[in-house]
């Protein structure tokens, strides 16, 4: 019920996952980012546990293809599960078990992993990848936004769409972008003018959390 699409940045090493669901609040669910480690993706009969283990793994210095061998075997039902790693060094991996719901599929290449189930078109995954890859130098919340709209266009899921989740990392522990639409019917629509709303004012709330002193002004009443 779910498609989705996790991405490094080559420049900045800033990781990123969008999700996309019929069901609601897919963003409390399925996606995972760690600064500096990884970024992880958990759907199908989702467990969000799963997560834990892949980022311990990837905290350890493995690669992402270990950190979906330590989810799946960690599982004691990996054939309901799909996963999807980027590490911190662009190597990607995924895993769809065989009881994955509909049609299903998976893509990776360096920085990009995309995986979707219960798909109107099994090429959606490879499409949103390439969308990913050809949008190299836009900042990577618009790449993983461009890459997903693309599953859209091709059909997306066989139910429709309901929630989404949007997340970026950059160096610091805490998120970048952290948008989510749980439940409406155009959330791709609502995601996009979030974004709109948000993007011009993300590096001002890093600013603000990090050297306070060097921050812009609020904007607000009483501001000076």
């Amino acid at each position: 019920m779910t498609f989705s699409v996790a991405g490094r940045c080559s420049s900045t090493g800033a990781l990123g996952v969008i999700v996309t669901s019929s069901s609601p609040a897919v963003g409390a669910r399925c996606p995972w980012v760690k600064a500096g480690e990884g970024a992880i993706l958990s759907q199908n009969v989702t467990d969000p546990r799963l997560a834990a283990i892949g980022f311990t793994v990837l905290e350890n210095g493995f690669d992402a293809q270990s950190a979906i061998r330590s989810m799946r075997e960690a599982s004691p039902f990996p054939e309901y599960r799909q996963l999807a790693v980027v590490d911190s060094k662009g190597n990607s991996a995924a895993f769809t078990g065989k009881n994955a719901l509909g049609v299903h599929g998976e893509f990776c290449a360096k920085n990009v992993a995309s995986i979707g189930n219960l798909l109107s078109d099994p090429a959606i995954p490879e499409a949103m990848g390439h969308v990913f890859l050809e949008t190299e130098g836009r900042p990577l919340a618009e790449r993983l936004i461009l890459a997903l709209e693309k599953g859209f266009q091709l059909g997306g899921e066989l139910d429709q769409e309901h929630s989404i989740g949007l997340l970026v990392y950059t160096e610091e522990p805490f998120p970048y972008v952290d948008l989510r639409v749980d439940y409406s019917d155009h959330p791709l629509d609502d995601l996009k003018k979030l974004w709109e709303i948000y993007g011009p004012q993300a590096n001002d709330y890093k600013v603000r959390a990090v050297v306070p002193e060097m921050a812009p002004s609020y904007g607000v009443l009483g501001d000076e």
